[in-house]
């Protein structure tokens, strides 16, 4: 379905053509004009082309010619033509021996079979003429050596030889660009007209200019082919003379590209790229070289400069239009400002007047840059009394030895401080850290912002780089008991403190009480003291914003104990720390000492009491512990069972092992007899029988002695051997003349059809006969179960 669909598709797309019955089915081609000789039949081509949409038949006759033309071969029936096709034929043309030179002719009728109506008439002239003979002075395939960028001359004489005067025209055939022309070429139409005389012989001059030889071409020994044709008046026939303008050899080199200005740094080094090409048409050599002022070598050393060239390969021959990358390498010395420049040459080797040459030149860029950094943050905050470092680094970032210092600009808040020396550094080289000192002011408050701006200069106080740093006055804590009293009245112990705050920043305080006793205690705390407003009894709170020198004043009291069984001292402790640092906590402590309380009954012993408290003791420790005294229990029960289990089970292994056998040596076999396992029972004693009477015994049961035959002649064993050997021959002789019989007879021995119908491809099973490895059984090691007794 979709090949039809895509033919559908295909025959649409296809142009369609329609010719109405009337319009006119062929295109033909036919000459208008045919020259020939008397008594010459020539060939005339007849070419068609069907341009409907349907395929037509067409017929061809001769409607009219001289009497002295013959027209042959053309086709009786119809010729077919499918839509759109192209055909030609060929008929003979034929002119009678004695035919006058004129112009006659011949007329052709065409019809078509689908389109009676239709009919075609050309008419053909027929010009019967003289031989013609032109003949050029000069052999085809001639070749010419010329140079680039000539105009170069050439002349040739040309001949009439024909019997009579013929009129020639001249003109050039090539498929070359070059420009060309005739000297006698008067109106620029590119070609001559000659009259030639019967036996004339006359020159033509023409030229031709060579190209300038350009990225290798024409290349040297090749150029293009001129064709100089002469078309006789006569019977239009064309004389030629063909040759060829070959290349001289041209040397030549030139430089297509090279680097901008090489900048180096102080003391280094680098390479500039110039690409020169062979622009002559044969392969060269290259010759390249630095000149400097009259000084030309591959390598200058001047001013501390060092100029070389690099892959020159001036030994490597370069093909036309090749191109080669050189390297010029410049060396500039240690100093910060300097340049060279100098000539670079180059030539084809061996020809000194095609040099070219470029200005190629190098200096020192002098990169003066500087890099300030920071090593740590060691003062985020400095105390007031105090002097703290920050460190800075230089790092020369440049190309050259340079020198630098620091200045300090929109500092406040704080005394800054920095050494005001030249820091000399070398290229890549770092300084060693320098300190900056930053020192509070004298009576600045606490957190008092400070800030500075670091910069790095030149010693021509060209700005480099800078930072930007900050710190800040760190709060100074200090609280004074300014006064503190204590006093003890009704049995309590009542305190009375002043404190004053001596740092450099407002501050408050968290208050904390304790007693060395258990007692009821509270603090009397300041009216704007934060404490907890339920509490029955305040034994902390917390004051706050208590600027700088001023004071601030509470009380505290706490009932002395009187129900202890012995005298000693109460203790009542205040502590207090800043709320800007918990850390350091100061404490004041007030005491008083109270009588023991006197008792009225004795406390009595009691044994019983005791030792009721020793048994709950036990018991609790023993119920306290008691699951691990249950796995301990049950832990050596199973390690008792298992030692039990594991002595069984070595009593049976030994019960059921065979016995050890020495391993003794084999060359020890025969001690086995010496080792008498069992008693040897001794033997009977036989009675004893003459030998005569023995021999007597023998004799009767097996008879006399037989005598010994005697032994054949070896003279009759030879003999026998002789005739045997002699039959086997004989037998084996028969049995091959019979075979050579039957095979000259064509009783050959013929393989059996079953093998001649095998299959070429056949492959041997050879697995049936090749043994095939066993898989290993691998026995897993015997795992030994006493480890895992329970």
């Amino acid at each position: 379905m979709r090949r039809l669909i895509l033919g559908l598709v295909i025959l649409m797309m296809m142009p369609q053509i329609h010719v109405s019955a009337n319009e006119t089915p062929f295109d033909f081609f036919i000459d208008e004009e045919v020259v020939i000789h008397p008594d010459e039949t020539v060939q005339f081509r007849i070419a068609w082309h069907n341009i409907v949409g349907d395929e037509r038949h067409f017929q061809i006759s001769v409607n009219q010619t001289d009497s002295n033309l013959t027209i042959e071969d053309l086709p009786p029936e119809w010729t077919r033509v499918a839509s759109g096709r192209l055909g030609e034929m060929n008929i003979n043309v034929s002119v009678l021996p004695n035919s006058n030179f004129e112009t006659i002719n011949f007329s052709l009728d065409i019809i078509c079979e689908e389109i009676p109506d239709w009919k075609m008439t050309h008419d053909v002239d027929v010009l019967v003429s003289r031989w013609s003979s032109l003949q050029f002075g000069a052999n085809d395939g001639s070749s010419f050596y010329v140079q680039q960028n000539v105009n170069t001359s050439l002349a040739v004489n040309i001949s009439n030889s024909a019997g009579v005067n013929d009129f020639v025209k001249v003109r050039m055939d090539t498929n070359s660009n070059w420009q060309y022309g005739f000297a006698d070429d008067q109106n620029g139409d590119g070609e001559v007209h000659l009259d030639l005389s019967d036996g004339e012989d006359v020159f033509i001059n023409f030229w031709i200019i060579t190209p300038v030889v350009q990225d290798g071409a024409p290349l040297a020994g090749t150029g293009p082919t001129f064709i100089l044709e002469a078309e006789s008046g006569l019977d239009r026939r064309i004389a030629s003379w063909s040759f060829e303008l070959e290349m001289q050899t041209f040397h030549n080199m030139t430089i297509d590209f090279v680097d901008a200005n090489l900048s180096l740094d102080p003391g280094d080094n680098g390479r500039l790229e110039v690409t020169v090409r062979n622009n002559g048409n044969v392969d060269t050599y290259l010759d390249a070289s630095l000149k400097l002022g009259s000084f030309v070598s591959d390598r200058i050393e001047d001013d501390g400069w060092t100029v070389a060239l690099f892959n020159a390969f001036e030994f490597e021959v370069l093909s036309p239009n090749e191109s080669r990358t050189i390297e010029i390498g410049f060396e500039a010395p240690n100093i910060n400002q300097n340049m060279i420049e100098l000539q670079l040459e180059i030539k084809p080797q061996a020809f000194p007047q095609r040099t070219s040459s470029v200005t190629i030149s190098s200096d020192i860029d002098w990169q003066r840059n500087g890099k300030l950094s920071k090593v740590g943050n060691n003062c985020y905050s400095v105390e007031w009394n105090n002097t703290c470092q920050e460190f800075f680094v230089v790092e020369n970032t440049g190309n050259f030895y340079e020198e630098y210092y620091l200045e300090i600009i929109d500092d406040s808040g704080m005394e800054f401080e920095v050494t005001s020396d030249y820091i000399g550094l070398s290229k890549g080289e770092t300084s060693s850290e320098i300190a900056l000192n930053m020192t509070p002011f004298e009576g600045a408050e606490g957190f008092l912002q400070s800030f500075a701006t670091i910069e790095l200069k030149r010693n021509d106080g060209v700005l480099i780089d800078s930072i930007s740093i900050s710190s800040s006055t760190e709060p100074f804590v200090n609280w004074i008991w300014d006064s503190a009293l204590s006093d003890v009245n009704n049995g309590r112990l009542e305190v009375v403190v002043t404190m004053r705050n001596d740092g450099n920043v407002a501050d408050g305080l968290v208050v904390r009480m304790s007693s060395s006793y258990y007692t009821d205690l509270s603090f009397i705390p300041p009216s704007d003291a934060i404490f907890e407003d339920e509490a029955k009894n305040i034994r902390s709170f917390e004051i706050v914003d208590i600027a700088k020198g001023e004071n601030f004043t509470f009380r505290a009291w706490a009932d002395i104990p009187d129900d202890q069984g012995s005298d000693d001292d109460f203790y009542l402790n205040i502590t207090a720390h800043s709320r800007l640092a918990e850390e350091n906590p100061f404490t004041y402590s007030a005491n008083a000492s109270f009588d023991a309380m006197k008792q009225d009954n004795e406390e009595s012993d009691s044994v019983i009491s005791t030792f009721t408290d020793i048994v709950a003791t036990i018991f609790t420790t023993i119920w306290a512990w008691k699951w691990i005294i249950m796995a301990a229990l049950i832990s050596g029960l199973m390690i008792n069972k298992s030692l039990r289990d594991r002595q069984a089970r070595l009593e049976e292994i030994a019960l059921n092992t065979p016995p050890e056998l020495e391993n003794n040596e084999p060359e020890d076999w025969m001690a086995e007899f010496a080792n008498k396992k069992q008693p040897v029972p001794e033997p009977a004693p036989s009675p004893q029988i003459p030998s005569e009477v023995f021999t007597g015994m023998f004799q009767a049961v097996g008879g006399p002695k037989k005598p010994t035959a005697e032994p054949v002649d070896s003279q009759l064993v030879g003999a026998a051997s002789t005739v045997l050997d002699h039959h086997d021959t004989s037998v084996v002789k028969s049995k091959m003349d019979d075979l050579v019989s039957e095979i000259a007879e064509g009783e050959i021995s013929k393989p059996h059809e079953a093998n001649v119908a095998l299959p070429d491809d056949i492959v041997p099973v050879t697995d049936r006969t090749v043994p095939k490895p066993r898989p290993s059984s691998n026995v897993p090691v015997m795992l030994d179960l006493d480890d895992l007794d329970l």
